[in-house]
């Protein structure tokens, strides 16, 4: 008889050893799991520990009987003073026949079973490794808020927000209802919207003459579209005269694209370069209740486009000033613009693309760093559909339901 003690941090790490080892007959006699301390004792390791023999006959238990010693041990039981000790010519022939455990469904079963509670120990070692590296560093944060706090941040809201609101809530919440989720989710939805200022539709003064809205911002965020969402809900819905001016003379694809919705609308459209020219659009448009001006994108990093771009304006003289932004545009991007396009003037927000956005978060960074209400978002390229008067709940209800 041979007998061999393994040892390995999973079950079916150790029978591959008993199986290497021993080979195909090996017959397991004993399991246990043994626990260990590391990382100064907060941490627990399991190593798996089998006893295997090789030559055990497990179908049936030998007879005690009295031992001749003065017979030659030539039978099945050799002189030892102990009638349960096979003979070394008897163990080949009880090994032919022994079971073969570790080839079995039940040492099969066996191992998976182990493997499963190795699988769940892990999950729970690695849930406890993500909760202390989210309390560390998330240090101010309440306990019971982490995990709002943790989503919103995923949500592209910046930390120092994301930190604010969950305080709030953990101040003006009882103890007793912070732990119904619905309840807090609608409480950081009425923090959020406090935190969303908008400005509702442009309306038009009763100064007699033509409200002036201009569109500013940098390439490729929708400024074109956005013009011609406004001009055709203001024409056809709100049955306003409404005049276009674009100072956008790079892109003729631009023009092309402003001129069509103007024809379909039946709304004038004035294409200028200039001061002078622009000055000479509004006044023939002077009998309009509004007048829309699309300007050029204009890149934050160049100066002498942005110093060109506020000579326009301050000879258009607009009543406002809407800087759009995309939201799928990265933060980056969206603090290096608001820093360079209010250098030109910004009254207004508008926020485009938030169909194709996954996180938009960076709205209510961007109106809190600007200190500017919000007055439009764009859901989409179709015209005049998908344009919407900002609402600070919906936009508060959107933020929520993409990141918890």
């Amino acid at each position: 008889m041979h007998l061999q003690t393994f040892k390995a941090s999973t079950m079916g790490e150790a029978l591959s050893q008993v199986k290497s080892a021993m080979g195909s007959e090996a017959v397991i006699l004993h399991t246990r799991t043994l626990q260990t301390r590391r990382w100064l004792g907060l941490r627990r390791r399991e190593t798996v520990e089998i006893t295997a023999g090789r030559g055990i006959n497990v179908g049936h238990r030998a007879l005690r009987r009295p031992v001749d010693n003065r017979a030659a041990p030539t039978g099945l039981y050799a002189r030892s003073g102990c009638a349960e000790l096979p003979a070394p010519r008897a163990v080949a022939t009880l090994a032919a026949g022994a079971t073969r455990l570790i080839d079995t469904p039940a040492a099969g079963a066996a191992a998976m079973l182990a493997i499963t509670h190795d699988i769940n120990a892990l999950k729970v070692m690695v849930g406890d490794l993500l909760n202390e590296n989210r309390r560390a560093s998330t240090p101010q944060i309440p306990e019971e808020m982490i995990p709002y706090f943790t989503q919103l941040r995923s949500n592209e809201v910046c930390d120092e927000l994301a930190g604010e609101i969950v305080k709030t809530i953990h101040r003006q919440v009882r103890p007793e209802h912070l732990r119904q989720t619905d309840f807090v989710k609608d409480k950081i939805a009425e923090q959020i919207e406090k935190m969303l200022p908008t400005s509702g539709a442009i309306v038009r003064q009763a100064n007699g003459r033509p409200h002036v809205v201009a569109l500013i911002g940098p390439t490729g965020v929708g400024k074109t579209t956005t013009v011609a969402k406004l001009a055709a809900n203001l024409k056809l819905y709100e049955k306003h005269r409404v005049g276009l001016i674009t100072l956008d003379t790079f892109r003729i694809a631009a023009v092309d694209q402003l001129k069509r919705y103007a024809d379909i609308i039946g709304a004038p459209l004035r294409v200028v370069s200039g001061v002078e020219e622009l000055r000479d659009a509004e006044r023939a448009m002077s009998d309009c209740d509004f007048i829309l001006i699309d300007t050029a994108g204009r890149s934050p990093t160049d100066t002498l486009k942005l110093n060109e771009l506020k000579g326009l304006l301050d000879a258009a003289e607009p009543d406002e000033v809407h800087l759009v932004l995309s939201t799928v545009a990265s933060p980056k991007c969206l603090h290096l613009a608001i820093s360079r396009f209010a250098d030109v003037r910004v009254d207004r927000l508008i926020f485009t693309k938030l169909d194709e956005a996954a996180h938009i978060g960076v709205v209510l960074n961007v109106v809190r760093q600007v200190n500017k209400s919000l007055s439009y978002v764009t859901t989409g390229q179709e015209v005049p559909k998908d344009i919407e008067v900002g609402r600070g709940r919906a936009l508060a209800r959107r933020i929520l339901d993409s990141a918890l």
